[in-house]
């Protein structure tokens, strides 16, 4: 071990840490929603706790990493053993620009061996956009398509850019006379926070979403109101009534769309396609560069093709997953314990793309 590296493991329990963490981040990344405490922090006290490896070249913080240790069961009883896996949405390492390929690859073999020192099984991380998934120790898995947009400069060429289908449901809602307001820092009440969710959680409702896709608003009000300044929601209206819904979180030159839905009363105004034209025009008289909209369920579905069809001629973005297996004994024995006929039946390419860890998926 280089005597000028040092790994330490903070817990984000912790107020003190907490008020570390967020100095941090405030300074190194421009304070990224992704990585704020408030989103971060798991929405199930059982689930896990929310952690952070503070990494330090010459006595000076250089790379985070938020992490979730959860404790693992084995036959319906606890077990000295846990598992590791990142917070929900784009994280990974998160770094200062001066950081060099050897410092990664340092970072990541402290991690493993901090691993292997307290019992961690396996490692499950969800990676930003950025290429922080470069010198992972374990194996990275091409895990979705993503559509990043660039924007244009002026809004007349974006407007020649969208597929036709885009075009022809912006001209129906304009027929309609929907209206479009977005909405930034104080302008966001607790009131429009309840009217974004209540819209989200019927869209989640209706298209039979798992549970860890609803959120209370409390849990809204806490991360929005905390991040004021990188947020904005957006909706459109028809006769007053809000019907598509969209909150945004912005980071430098580029929007992220967050969370959305629609009322399906309303399907055939096409709010939401209008919605996120309007929401494009904002943001190029904003002068940002990017919308990145995520993906779908998986590649090639019917919410992928809807987002493609605002950035036709965009290569997607890939959405990297990293998987790790720290202590291959104790992680066959979970395994086989779990579902020991579908596990021996795996071929590697089906490991390879199935639920990890293994032993989590029938929970």
């Amino acid at each position: 071990m280089k005597q000028n590296y040092k790994i330490s493991i903070k817990s984000l329990e912790d107020s003190i840490n907490v008020a570390e963490y967020k100095e941090w981040l405030i300074a190194n990344s421009n304070n990224s929603v992704y990585y704020s405490v408030e989103h971060m922090r798991p929405f199930d006290k059982d689930f896990g706790k929310l952690n952070y490896f503070s990494f330090e070249k010459d006595n000076t913080a250089i790379i985070v990493m938020p992490f979730i240790i959860r404790e693992i069961s084995y036959n319906n009883t606890s077990s000295p053993y846990y598992d590791v896996i990142s917070p929900w949405g784009y994280c990974g390492p998160i770094m200062q620009e001066s950081v060099i390929s050897e410092d990664l690859v340092e970072f990541w073999e402290q991690v493993d061996q901090w691993y292997a020192e307290n019992n961690i099984v396996t490692e499950f991380v969800r990676f930003s956009l950025n290429g922080n998934h470069q010198h992972y120790s374990g194996s990275i898995v091409k895990t979705l398509s993503n559509i990043r947009g660039n924007l244009f400069s002026n809004f007349e060429e974006q407007w020649t850019a969208f597929n036709p289908k885009v075009r022809n449901n912006y001209r129906k809602a304009i027929q309609y006379n929907l209206d479009f307001k977005i909405f930034h820092n104080k302008e966001i009440t607790t009131d429009l926070i309840k009217i974004f969710n209540y819209i989200y959680v019927d869209t989640m409702n209706r298209n039979n979403a798992d549970s860890t896709h609803f959120f209370s608003d409390t849990y809204f009000e806490n991360l929005i109101l905390s991040n004021l300044e990188n947020f904005s929601i957006a909706v459109a209206y028809y006769e007053d009534i809000p019907i598509s819904v969209e909150l945004i979180i912005s980071y430098k030159q580029t929007i992220y769309a967050f969370l959305g839905g629609t009322n399906a009363e309303y399907f055939s105004y096409r709010p939401n396609d209008f919605l996120r034209v309007k929401i494009i025009e904002w943001a190029i008289n904003a002068q940002k560069k990017n919308y990145v909209l995520g993906g779908g369920v998986k590649d090639g579905d019917g919410l992928y093709r809807s987002k493609k069809a605002l950035f036709p001629k965009d290569e997607p973005a890939i959405f990297y997953t990293g998987r790790k297996i720290i202590n291959q004994e104790v992680h066959e024995e979970l395994c086989l314990a779990c579902n020991k006929e579908k596990y021996l039946n795996l071929s590697k390419e089906d490991f390879d793309t199935h639920f990890f860890p293994f032993y989590r998926s029938s929970k």
